[in-house]
């Protein structure tokens, strides 16, 4: 796998994640742009029977760090960030897993 592409993607993570758990508050352009790059590298995993561990790790570790980060908010964005979390948990599935569709 390329290393630019899955630095592309740990970028991303950091753009999104990093934000929420400095308490900045929820990046809608930040998120859009993560779905992105997990469904770019999703493509190119199609046809692979393995990815790399680095990747791995960055995709599992999306969902448990969205989740944890809701718990600094409350109201409506405690319940974006929820939503967020289950918005990348399914479209890793689905870049893992191509039986499924991602929801947009």
């Amino acid at each position: 796998m390329d290393e630019e592409l899955l630095s592309q993607l740990d970028d991303a993570a950091e753009g999104f994640i990093g934000r929420l758990r400095l308490n900045d508050g929820f990046d809608e352009p930040a998120l859009d742009e993560l779905c992105r790059q997990i469904d770019r590298l999703g493509q190119q995993w199609r046809t692979s029977e393995v990815i790399p561990k680095s990747a791995a790790l960055i995709l599992s570790e999306l969902y448990p760090a969205i989740s944890a980060c809701a718990d600094l908010y409350s109201g409506d964005e405690h319940q974006r960030m929820i939503e967020a979390a289950v918005r990348v948990g399914e479209r890793v599935i689905f870049a893992l897993d191509p039986a499924g569709e991602p929801e947009m």
